[in-house]
């Protein structure tokens, strides 16, 4: 259910036209430029300068995904950690000012922000439980908990967090949870030139037909709406960059309409599926790649391609 009057108001307008078709490149200040999953530029290097440069990944590390961790090449003991060695070397070429990755455990972030030549990271622990038992959701299949520490979303940037950090740092459970085995969270970073924040929201069939469908739908699209709002105040009058695992697809009609709730009065663009970037600040043409191949047939290092955007 939802738990305000303006996720109520989303909910109203997802089940009104079950049967509408996904509408074209929109004309208002919410807009998507997909490149369907294709890569549009490889060579970083011969892209033109910008200021702010935002990575998003979904690495599927927790091990809880059996759909892409399974997939992963190499013996499972080894996974994460060759994954985290793959992101490391797409950060070192595409050279982002902020990366913010889903689906990562606590234990990969160990040594990783030196390994990548920045200063700052801040975790933000997805959770189990009914509220006020909550504790942290641990990475590893259930009942055989990986030695990865902690499941959740990620803020990397190259500049260390300023202190007091309750003051330039955001960790909230949203309030709308689909069940209590996995309450999904938000995080921010305020940096001098932007605040910077995330989220993996609920995940959505990928079947319409499927009689789950527009309930789940409702849940993320009130998690993406509390998003937006809480991310937008705790910025204030500064410049606000969302990144994240939305959950949400463009080309689906209720879904788009919760993205067009979720990003109004900012701009959004997607990687054709799942991942967004939303902000105030004027966009570069988005990139998506996907990520290198791995050494064994039939495998795949996450089910999301890489996804950055350039601000200006």
């Amino acid at each position: 259910m939802f738990t305000h009057a303006g996720a109520a108001a989303v909910a109203a307008i997802l089940l009104m036209a079950p049967s509408l078709a996904p509408t074209p490149e929109p004309t208002s200040t919410t807009t998507e430029a997909e490149t369907s999953g294709k890569r549009s530029i490889r060579n970083v290097e011969s892209a033109p300068p910008r200021p702010i440069r935002v990575l998003q990944m979904n690495l599927c590390n927790s091990g809880l995904a059996r759909h892409c961790w399974d997939k992963k090449p190499g013996a499972p003991q080894n996974r994460a950690g060759a994954t985290m060695q793959v992101a490391a070397a797409e950060i070192a070429r595409i050279k982002p000012t902020a990366v913010t990755i889903n689906e990562i455990c606590s234990g990969d972030l160990e040594g990783f922000k030196q390994k990548i030549g920045f200063k700052g990271d801040s975790f933000f622990t997805v959770l189990e439980g009914a509220p006020g038992s909550r504790t942290p959701k641990k990475c590893g299949q259930p009942g055989k908990p990986s030695k990865g520490g902690d499941y959740g979303s990620a803020i990397l940037t190259k500049e260390p967090l300023r202190e007091p950090y309750s003051e330039f740092r955001l960790e909230k459970a949203f309030d709308t949870q689909r069940n209590d085995r996995e309450v999904r969270v938000m995080g921010c970073r305020k940096m001098p030139w932007a605040t910077v924040c995330t989220a993996q929201l609920h995940a959505v069939p990928s079947q319409e037909s499927d009689e789950d469908y527009l309930r789940s739908v409702q849940v993320t699209a009130d998690q993406c709406f509390q998003l937006s709002r809480e991310a937008r105040r705790f910025a204030g009058d500064g410049p606000l960059i969302i990144a994240g695992d939305l959950n949400l697809r463009w080309n689906k009609p209720h879904e788009q309409n919760a993205l067009n709730l979720c990003g109004k009065g900012l701009i959004r663009k997607g990687d054709g599926n799942r991942q967004h970037v939303i902000s105030g600040k004027t966009f570069g043409e988005p990139q998506t790649e996907p990520w290198p191949d791995t050494s064994e047939p039939d495998t795949v290092w996450t089910d999301h391609p890489l996804f950055y955007v350039d601000l200006t």
